[in-house]
């Protein structure tokens, strides 16, 4: 599922509750960077002067796909 869909997919579940708001925050974070860079845009750190990235869909995302699903 696209970020775009899985965004959509829980502004249709939302019923009011504060609970959807900050899934939606989270998942507004872990967004990809692009479509070239299919990385995660909340997940990529440095470390010892290394960029670690992670692919996108990033555990956060699955976790809440799943979830969802």
């Amino acid at each position: 599922m696209t970020h775009d869909e899985l965004l959509a997919l829980i502004k249709r579940k939302d019923d009011g509750c504060r609970g959807v708001g900050a899934l939606l925050s989270v998942v507004e974070l872990h967004s990809p960077m692009s479509h070239r860079e299919p990385y995660c845009n909340e997940c990529i750190g440095v470390w010892q002067g290394e960029i670690d990235v992670v692919l996108y869909p990033c555990p956060t995302i699955r976790l809440i796909e799943k979830e969802l699903a």
